[in-house]
């Protein structure tokens, strides 16, 4: 006969416990992507539940809440200080050991695009097509500035690969173009009555038309050098005492400038100065709009002295009336005829008439 010895029920019960505890830890490991969609889904169903609940959470836990946002914050800056001293630690180092295996870097590169390449070709094309679009809006701005700087300091190959493009595809250009004029008709027609407009004003004002023409990068750095040496120089003492020796023109040969030049001169330019005032500031037109309006408004309104003749009309009137009503003659009351109902009135004859007025 064999006896069985009875354990300790605290002990089964945490040999148990760590059981289930190795289980669910298991079974979440082998369902954590499920366990996840899970919780998001239900994150989804129940966002009012949750903004609910954490509002609620809030207000009743205000103080406390508040507490550890404050002990968040305190260190924080430090925090983050000490976050971007990293970054600029690894980019350091990334960018010494980069300097330090660049060739190596580049086959590792070369080789592992060849294997991709290799491996899906599809998948590589619409991979590069994506770095590359990601690329471009990042640094768009940058790339045309420099494209715009290279143009500026040697337009040649730039202007000949547009010569050799439009000699390649003329036909297909002037279609282009041909669809454009007929797509934006009213816009390019206002454009070009702008600029007739434009053009017209100046030759009006006296100005020279208006003419842009690039300048390449070898002629603007010879101009600079050329003023540079021109205005930076230093005088020698001789030629200061030549400049000084220069005699002076004689008074009797200064004249001064004709008034009526100076006259048609103020004039012109007032006149071109109005001129493009009215053509490039739009608020000008409202503004003399508004001029006649206020113009037509004090013209409706009565003048003081229309106002006072009108107070003093309307006083004369009313002395008249007073005086009319005082020796108007009036006619005499109508009296009911003598064949009335009520036999005790007295005869109309009986009555004379009154007299009115200055006979009273």
């Amino acid at each position: 006969m064999s006896l069985r010895r009875e354990g300790d029920p605290g002990e089964e019960r945490a040999i148990g416990g760590e059981r289930d505890r190795e289980r669910r830890r298991a079974y979440r490991e082998r369902n954590a992507e499920r366990i996840r969609e899970r919780q998001r889904a239900w994150r989804q169903r129940n966002q009012e539940h949750i903004r609910a609940y954490r509002a609620a959470y809030n207000a009743e836990h205000s103080e406390e809440v508040a507490a550890q946002k404050r002990a968040y914050m305190k260190g924080y800056t430090a925090r983050r200080a000490a976050e971007q001293r990293r970054r600029q630690a690894k980019r350091t180092s990334s960018k010494k050991y980069y300097e330090a295996h660049k060739a190596e870097h580049h086959e590792y590169t070369r080789q592992w695009q060849a294997r991709k390449r290799a491996e899906d070709p599809d998948e590589y094309r619409a991979m590069r097509a994506k770095a590359q679009r990601r690329w471009w809006e990042t640094h768009k701005d940058e790339y045309n500035a420099k494209l715009r700087a290279q143009h500026r300091e040697n337009p040649g190959p730039k202007r000949a690969a547009a010569r050799a493009y439009y000699a390649a595809h003329a036909d297909e250009l002037k279609a282009k173009k041909r669809a454009y004029y007929a797509e934006n008709r009213e816009k390019v027609l206002a454009g070009n009555r702008a600029w007739k407009e434009r053009e017209k004003r100046r030759r009006d004002a006296g100005l020279p038309p208006r003419r842009i023409r690039s300048t390449s990068a070898v002629e603007r750095r010879a101009n600079t050098a050329a003023a540079d040496a021109f205005f930076a120089r230093a005088r020698t003492a001789e030629e200061i005492a030549a400049i000084r020796e220069i005699p002076a023109s004689p008074v009797e040969l200064l004249q001064p400038t004709p008034p009526e030049l100076v006259a048609a001169f103020e004039r012109d330019s007032q006149r071109a100065r109005i001129e493009h005032t009215l053509a490039t500031d739009g608020s000008y037109a409202s503004r003399s709009q508004i001029a006649v309006a206020r113009r037509w408004l004090a013209a409706q309104r009565p003048t003081r002295r229309e106002q006072r003749q009108a107070i003093e009309d309307a006083r004369m009137d009313a002395i008249g009336k007073q005086v009319n009503d005082r020796l108007r003659h009036r006619d005499p009351p109508r009296h009911r005829h003598h064949l009335d109902p009520d036999a005790a009135a007295p005869h109309p004859m009986l009555n004379p008439n009154t007299t009115m007025g200055m006979n009273r």
